[in-house]
């Protein structure tokens, strides 16, 4: 796992760590009994990104902060494909289904057209 070494809302360091008690010994050994570690697994984080309210905020080459991109799971983003399929298969089913009722409605007005053609006909 991936984890910020925060000391006064900073990220001062990354490290990688089995586990959270491991880190969090690490961060304060390396900037005192206030540094503390979060794990960063998940957000694209950097050394002097912030860390306030349980948000990770990146810092730009302009000195500005935005939140930290959000990097999702190989679980979350099966999850999303998954989702993303099964509304791909409606939309193709649905679009089955217009296309079928479009055909009725065309073999409908094309009879019609050669019943009336037919009725022309025969009053001439």
């Amino acid at each position: 796992m991936n984890f910020a070494l925060i000391y006064k809302n900073e990220v001062k360091n990354i490290c990688i760590c089995e586990n959270y008690e491991l880190a969090n010994v690490l961060a304060r050994a390396s900037h005192g009994d206030s540094a503390f570690a979060e794990d960063t697994t998940n957000y694209a984080t950097a050394i002097g990104d912030k860390y306030e309210n349980g948000i990770f905020y990146h810092k730009l080459e302009d000195g500005t902060f935005e939140e930290a991109m959000y990097i999702p799971t190989e679980r979350e983003n099966i999850i999303d494909l998954q989702s993303k399929l099964i509304q791909s298969q409606l939309v193709i089913t649905e679009t089955y289904e217009n296309k079928t009722t479009l055909e009725e409605k065309i073999l409908t007005l094309q009879q019609i057209i050669a019943d009336l053609y037919e009725k022309m006909e025969g009053n001439k």
